[in-house]
């Protein structure tokens, strides 16, 4: 398994590289939703932490690529945003949990 972070701003992305290594897994970072697809669909038994607030393609595009997929990753959204702005955003997703900055790492190990 490994993990992908799709977060642009740079020390949230650092922080969470940190952390996802030293609970043991691999980790890529993309600083944007167009880095991360060019990368190419990541594994069924992945998961992508994705910022809802992505410059260019916003993280719910990012989302609904994922989930078009045919064997699509676990997703978990992330967010700074106040929380009527993230519930819109989620809104027509399919059901992606949800951790809001800033990020503790015992519920950034839950979903590993």
């Amino acid at each position: 398994m490994r993990i992908h972070i799709v977060e642009d701003d740079f020390g949230v992305r650092d922080s969470l590289i940190e952390l996802v290594s030293a609970f043991g897994f691999a980790a890529r970072a993309y600083a944007d939703g167009e880095s991360f697809l060019s990368a190419g669909p990541p594994a069924a038994g992945d998961i992508v932490f994705v910022d809802l607030g992505l410059p260019g393609m916003s993280g719910t595009d990012v989302i609904r690529w994922i989930a078009a997929q045919k064997r699509a990753a676990r997703v978990v959204a992330i967010s700074g945003k106040p929380l009527g702005d993230i519930e819109m955003m989620l809104r027509e997703l399919p059901a992606t949990p949800l951790l809001r900055k800033p990020l503790e790492a015992d519920a950034i190990a839950a979903y590993l």
